[in-house]
């Protein structure tokens, strides 16, 4: 395993086309930054009650959903 990680940071420092570092670097952060989330029964619930609106058609503004997402996952 630590040929394999040798030859990868070797290979890495001699690519120069920042678009393939770019992706490189998107590749691992999917690895590396992957969260899980441990609902409440409210939070449960809050999400039952939005897909209820959903299959009504009562959506909301992707900005407001968004204010709302940032604020009900600091709780």
């Amino acid at each position: 395993m630590a040929s394999i990680k040798s030859k990868l940071i070797d290979r890495i420092k001699s690519i120069e086309d920042q678009n393939v570092i770019d992706e490189i670097n998107r590749l691992l952060e999917v690895d590396i930054d992957e969260v899980v989330y441990h609902t409440t029964e409210e939070q449960k619930e809050e999400i039952d009650q939005a897909r209820k609106q959903i299959a009504n058609n009562e959506g909301i503004p992707s900005d407001i959903a968004d204010s709302e997402i940032e604020e009900w996952l600091s709780k």
